[in-house]
């Protein structure tokens, strides 16, 4: 038969002849291959972790059968299409009819992604002032759904796209405020240059979140200081390969809730290499007045930032840490001028795809020039379930300390004393969970 003979000329390139043997194993031009009789049916493998799993179990898994077709009408089990064509040709038996594989479909467009994105967790805080022993209003025990993101991306073809996402956020006094945190067209020209024009991800903030892998439980150190955002207005480019990656920033200055305009823009970027897998190394910095040089009240100084992170997963754990050092962040339009910096590490141990335990801490001086005895002090530690893939949850401690002052952050709160010689600790435990479709 024509075909038979089509197929065996075109295998012989690939496959020498195998000895006959009721066990038999072959590394022809990078091909695994195996074949053991048992219980009358000839058992044939193509790869050594599938073979050595059905020496444990018995079980052969997924596998394509052909009833009677061995060299004395022996039922034949093959992992796959390649090893049951290497059987046949090896015992010079016809080649088995099966329907020619189709063309990978083009995708359709345009084309509509939707999602949805929860924070929330149950759990009892404390904010305690040392000084004067009083605890904070919203000390507790109580329910929150701290963020609930909708995100809508349309494609229009390979090129262009665009995407819309809202940010419901709990901003404290018993209220939800709804952003706009994401809505930007996008050019994909090729993978060393992505166009963004509008509000979208900051280069920093969301590239540490990615590697941390818990902000449903914190947000990365910057970010929780409010020495950066998370997404930004302006133009934005991106791009790379998996060794070397660069996002630019060109924005207004004053993070997605507020796109207000001043007399100039401010420049944020960022570089990453990964020079080996799971080996992330990154610098970043940030350039301008934050929105806030108007002719009402113009800019006295420029704020800056520099960043840098160095971070390993794999499968069986991540750990990371990063630094960020500030000048004039919070004072652009004051005569005095501020420094600040801080440090923050995480590590995760995978006990297996489903059970992890984690943990962080953060250092930072929040104001070194006007005062230089702020300092703050946070941990958490946790255990996390991740049910499936839309779903996790951790069990929860946090721990939080201001000495020299107050200072307010998005979780805690204010924390701190209002005497500058005493400490304000902030501790909260509870159930903190992820939920995403």
């Amino acid at each position: 038969m024509r075909r038979t003979a089509l197929f065996k000329a075109g295998l012989l390139a690939l496959v020498l002849t195998l000895p006959a043997a009721s066990v038999a194993t072959a590394q022809v031009t990078g091909l695994y291959y195996q074949e053991v009789e048992k219980d009358g049916r000839l058992y044939v493998f193509n790869t050594p972790e599938r073979y050595q799993s059905w020496q444990s179990s018995g079980d052969v898994g997924t596998a394509i059968t052909l009833v009677g077709r061995g060299p004395n009408g022996e039922t034949i089990v093959a992992e796959n299409e390649t090893a049951m064509d290497l059987y046949l040709f090896k015992h010079n038996l016809p080649a088995y009819d099966r329907p020619t594989p189709k063309p990978a479909k083009a995708a359709d467009y345009p084309a509509n992604k939707f999602g949805i994105r929860v924070y929330a967790d149950a759990s009892s805080k404390e904010n305690k002032d040392d000084f004067t022993g009083k605890k904070s209003n919203d000390s507790g025990v109580g329910v929150d759904v701290k963020r609930t993101y909708f995100t809508f991306t349309h494609q229009f073809d390979p090129v262009w796209s665009a995407q819309f996402q809202s940010d419901i956020g709990d901003q404290g006094a018993r209220r939800f405020d709804v952003f706009v945190k994401k809505a930007y067209i996008q050019a994909q020209l090729n993978p060393l240059a992505t166009l963004r024009l509008g509000s979208a991800d900051t280069p920093w903030v969301p590239y540490v979140e990615g590697l941390y892998g818990l902000r449903y439980v914190e947000q990365e150190i910057a970010d929780r200081l409010s020495f950066g955002t998370s997404a930004e207005w302006g133009f934005h480019v991106l791009g790379g390969s998996p060794l070397v990656s660069y996002y630019v920033t060109v924005g207004n200055g004053r993070g997605y809730s507020n796109p207000t305009r001043s007399k100039s823009v401010d420049f944020e970027g960022r570089l990453a290499v990964t020079p080996v897998a799971g080996l992330a190394l990154a610098v970043g910095g940030y350039s301008g007045k934050r929105g806030q040089d108007t002719d009402q009240v113009p800019a006295l100084h420029t704020a800056t930032r520099s960043d840098a992170l160095i971070a390993y997963s794999n499968s069986f754990f991540k750990i990371g840490g990063e630094y960020f050092q500030s000048d004039n962040w919070n004072n652009v339009t004051t005569i005095a001028k501020d420094k600040a910096d801080g440090t923050s590490v995480w590590a995760q141990v995978n006990f297996n795809p489903e059970w992890s335990i984690f943990g962080r801490y953060d250092t930072a001086k929040l104001s070194k020039d006007l005062k230089p005895n702020l300092k703050e002090t946070y941990y958490n530690a946790g255990l996390q379930w991740t049910i499936n893939k839309a779903f996790a949850a951790s069990l929860v401690y946090k721990y939080d300390e201001v000495k020299g002052g107050t200072f307010s952050t998005g979780d805690a709160g204010t924390t701190g004393s209002v005497n500058a010689g005493s400490k304000g600790k902030f501790q909260e435990i509870g159930v903190y969970t992820v939920y995403n479709f």
